[in-house]
């Protein structure tokens, strides 16, 4: 068998392609792609045919490490519309082949597959190692099924939660009001870098997150939400829909509005509810921040957000650790060492 991998450049026809994948994420959409290169970082994209059967996709992006170098990545891909071991045998040889071309150490694959019996006899197979990393990029998230009615909804949050809640949605000082312009990033700005300061960890720079906001503005996925109590802004949802998910991208807090008693972001949540529904969304994925399922209860660094996310209801849904293909087998393994290292010192764990 000889798979195809063809080069997209058309970003319709991408989003066509991607879109008919049973599942997906905005990671994988045109707007991510051209923010990518919009900021110097080398990105492929490419549909798999079986002759002229499409298969599915494969989102390839050159990341670097100071120490180690540059890295091969697929993040959230490659995702088949039917998965076999031996698709998946020609897909690794192709992104081995991208990976050298590019000088890369080695190849990181992360599809979004919950339990897959293919694709883990391929990794098996094949020695693909489990990365020496903690679950970025929403590997474990809480999603909230949006094809319940808006009071099954309701009536899912934790019990304390749903009460501040109904307490806000009685309070006429409070209210949301939902923008899809860039008319609101200077509140963005100032409340993303409040929240990062006050809970001490670190993102990309405020400039790229706005970079990337703008790509999506032109594709009409980003949507924000911003709370408000008598008239001041004190909390933003940013939400960025693609296809048939609704994802909450980015959140902050006016950390100097300190009325305990008006806590925004359950307001927020509804709100997001209610216009993922409008729109069309089977799901409001709470995208990340979430623990593994063993640290449930326990220290980790995520504890507060992901007791937050839980409460509002959902599920917690967990995609297979992704998985590294060494392609300088001496610098992998001293990568490995490094990398878990920094990760269980930090409080995170690389096992889910």
């Amino acid at each position: 068998m000889q798979l195809e991998f063809r080069l997209i450049e058309d970003d319709n026809l991408w989003d066509e392609y991607v879109l008919k994948l049973p599942i997906y994420s905005f990671l994988n959409s045109s707007a991510r792609h051209r923010y990518n290169e919009s900021v110097g970082a080398k990105s492929f994209r490419y549909a798999i045919f079986n002759k002229e059967q499409y298969l599915g996709i494969v989102l390839l992006s050159v990341g670097f490490s100071k120490i180690f170098g540059h890295f091969l990545e697929c993040k959230h891909s490659p995702i088949l519309l039917n998965s076999r071991v031996e698709y998946w045998e020609e897909i690794l040889s192709f992104c081995r082949k991208v990976g050298k071309e590019n000088n890369c150490f080695l190849v990181r694959f992360a599809p979004l597959y919950r339990e897959n019996e293919e694709l883990k006899n391929f990794y098996s197979k094949n020695s693909l190692i489990k990365a020496p990393i903690h679950n970025v990029d929403a590997l474990i998230s809480q999603q909230i099924d949006l094809r319940k009615d808006l009071e099954e909804l309701r009536r899912d949050m934790n019990k304390t939660k749903r009460n501040l809640l109904n307490r806000l949605l009685k309070d006429e000082n409070a209210l949301v009001k939902v923008f899809t312009d860039d008319s609101q990033f200077e509140i963005f700005e100032d409340f993303h870098n409040q929240t990062t300061k006050l809970k001490g960890y670190r993102d990309k720079p405020v400039r790229l997150l706005l970079a990337e906001l703008r790509e999506q503005i032109s594709k009409g996925m980003c949507y924000m939400l911003i709370g408000y109590y008598n008239s001041k802004p004190i909390g933003i949802w940013q939400c960025t829909v693609y296809g048939k998910h609704m994802h909450l991208y980015q959140a902050g807090t006016d950390t100097k509005f300190r009325d305990k008693n008006i806590n925004i972001s359950y307001l927020l949540f509804w709100e997001a509810l209610k216009l993922g529904k409008e729109l069309g969304c089977e799901v409001l994925d709470l995208f990340g921040g979430v623990v593994p399922m063993q640290y449930e209860g326990k220290k980790h660094p995520w504890k507060g957000v992901n007791d937050f996310k839980q409460s509002l209801g959902g599920q917690k849904v967990t995609y297979m650790h992704s998985r590294d293909y060494p392609l300088n087998k001496l610098k992998y393994y001293i990568y490995y060492i490094y990398s878990w290292l920094i990760t269980t010192v930090k409080g995170y764990t690389i096992k889910w």
